[in-house]
């Protein structure tokens, strides 16, 4: 897929953060003692089985394992770690056959006082079934992405997906009002030469389960780009975490996306022979065409 620069950029800060979290794990979550506690986590494929096909993550929020970062496996399909008492966040990605895609079911409030077990069963997950009105359109990629705040901390969990079969689902209790924070971005192409940017923003106290937007033309907003050299177009939304969109952009074949006003503004940017110029914050209406030209650079 192809994502802008400043939505690489985005994405490397957070993957060097991963990085850095996963080496951080205390040396108390895996020792018994007093301080600690056992989670265990059973993870259930979509016909109610014990699966080996998954790949789950445990992150401290709060507490004596606020910096811990765990990543617990077992091919048996339960896995078990001690970790010390605290706020955690779990998410987990359950994979199904190579045509089913992904099962991304996240837990953003997770106490550990005792002894607890965890089941993720990828029976709870429902569709993201985002798409343009447009039956002829191809569907190119999307992002999701979710923070969850507690006490001044906060986490940050993503899925980047080459397919439209993503399925979510929130589990265990509700979080604090407001703590949990929830972008999607989804980009198609059509056959006629119109684009599509699909967004959608969520704030409350739990992670999506599904998600369902079939928006009508007249409801999504025009942008036609128009460079007056050959080079390439980068498109992402300004605001939250994103990936982007790129395509190639000729002086004979401007760019045209209908996008999702409700997403806010746009930030799009124009590459010729190594120059580049930015155009931040584009606003949009439903409805309405906003044009923009970039000159010889």
């Amino acid at each position: 897929m192809n994502l802008s620069s400043a939505a690489r950029r985005r994405v490397l800060r957070v993957l060097v953060a991963a990085a850095v979290l996963a080496t951080v794990t205390p040396a108390t979550a895996t020792a018994a003692s007093p301080d600690t506690v056992t989670l265990t986590i059973r993870h259930l494929d979509r016909a109610g089985r014990p699966t080996a096909a998954y790949k789950t993550t445990v992150a401290g929020l709060s507490g004596a394992g606020a910096d811990a970062h765990v990543q617990p496996y077992d091919a048996d399909g339960t896995a078990t770690v001690r970790l010390p008492r605290g706020r955690y966040v779990l998410d987990s990605a359950l994979t199904a056959d190579a045509d089913g895609g992904d099962d991304w079911i996240v837990q953003p409030r997770l106490d550990l006082d005792r002894d607890t077990t965890v089941t993720v069963d990828a029976r709870t997950a429902r569709p993201v079934d985002v798409r343009p009105p447009d039956g002829s359109a191809r569907f190119l990629h999307s992002g999701m992405f979710l923070t969850v705040s507690h006490r001044g901390a906060e986490r940050f969990l993503n899925r980047i997906n080459s397919r439209p079969n993503l399925r979510v689902a929130h589990l265990g209790p509700a979080a604090e009002p407001g703590s949990v924070k929830q972008w999607f971005d989804a980009y198609w192409s059509s056959p006629s030469g119109v684009d599509y940017a699909l967004g959608h923003t969520v704030t409350g106290r739990r992670a999506l389960t599904g998600l369902t937007k079939h928006p009508a033309a007249q409801d999504l907003a025009t942008l036609r780009i128009r460079a007056a050299r050959p080079g390439s177009l980068a498109l992402q939304p300004s605001a939250g975490p994103t990936v982007g969109v790129s395509r190639a952009l000729t002086p004979t074949a401007p760019a045209t996306y209908l996008v999702t006003p409700d997403r806010g503004t746009y930030d799009v940017s124009y590459t010729t022979d190594g120059s580049r110029c930015n155009a931040d914050g584009v606003a949009v209406r439903a409805g309405r065409t906003t044009t923009l030209t970039f000159p010889s650079l």
